[in-house]
């Protein structure tokens, strides 16, 4: 997807926030809990009202997502003349590939298993591809202002909010703070007869739980066999002793019957960032 974030038409957008003492921008991954949380802001629901939305996109969403957030854009833009923000610092499945290739000489690690213990690499994907983006952007448009970040994490996942560690963003949590579970949530989609996001999250993600490839490679054959490839391609990670793998049975994902295997939690739980996923 286009990076539209140096747009003269997007500074624009942003110069009735600068006298404001917060900027509230919300932080949108075009899953489920976060583009509910923009569309019920949008209707008045929240303390806040949110002035631009972010999404930080790392190049590997499937094709329903990017299908879904050109639909939300148009919609937000056309009904509330609200501006969604696409950023991005490129597309971690063809920089992890080049770099495999010895094209690039750094690539930002995914939390790849390794073979023995299935112990993980440890993660810098997140803070490269969505993280740094984001911040990269705010620091352009703020003008010595205070960010209220607004992130989508639901009730059901209280355990993946934290404090910003950066001065100028404080965390709001919208959602836990009126109780909103992800079956609210979802029924609010259909009660109101509103077009519901599928998964907001990389093809290639090693927090994906059984449940989701399961359902993945069902309903999505083609995006499925190009996590297969990737995951094939990245077995012999460069600088390391042990073989790398995408799945936690640390076998070849295109190898694993996913029904043998039922998940016991929600699905990227351990995701500690708190803004995948959403």
């Amino acid at each position: 997807m286009q990076n539209d974030s140096n747009t003269d038409k997007t500074q624009l957008a942003y110069s009735t926030c600068y006298n404001q003492p917060f900027i509230n921008v919300i932080s949108l991954g075009a899953g489920k809990q976060s583009s509910y949380m923009l569309l019920t802001a949008l209707e008045g629901a929240y303390k806040y009202k949110p002035d631009f939305a972010i999404f930080s996109d790392t190049g590997c969403e499937p094709d329903y997502v990017y299908s879904y957030i050109e639909w939300l854009k148009d919609y937000v833009k056309t009904k509330y003349n609200f501006d969604i923000v696409t950023v991005s610092a490129g597309n971690i499945v063809d920089d992890t590939l080049n770099y495999l290739d010895g094209k690039k000489s750094r690539v930002a690690a995914l939390p790849l298993r390794l073979s023995g213990n299935g112990g993980l690499i440890m993660r810098q994907c997140t803070n490269d591809y969505k993280i740094a983006p984001l911040k990269k952007h705010l620091q352009t448009i703020r003008n010595g202002n205070k960010v209220r970040l607004w992130i989508g994490i639901s009730l059901d996942e209280i355990e993946r909010i934290k404090d910003s560690a950066v001065k100028y963003i404080e965390n709001y949590y919208p959602l836990i703070e009126n109780r909103k579970r992800i079956d609210q949530i979802i029924n609010w989609f259909r009660e109101n007869e509103m077009r519901e996001p599928g998964k907001s999250a990389c093809l290639i993600c090693p927090f994906h739980s059984d449940n989701y490839w399961k359902v993945f490679k069902k309903q999505y054959p083609n995006e499925f066999e190009k996590a297969c490839k990737f995951d094939d391609a990245i077995r012999n990670y460069p600088n390391l002793k042990r073989q790398t793998f995408l799945s936690k049975h640390l076998k070849p994902l295109r190898e694993i019957d996913f029904t043998q295997h039922p998940s016991l939690f929600p699905e990227l739980i351990e995701e500690c960032n708190g803004l995948c996923g959403l």
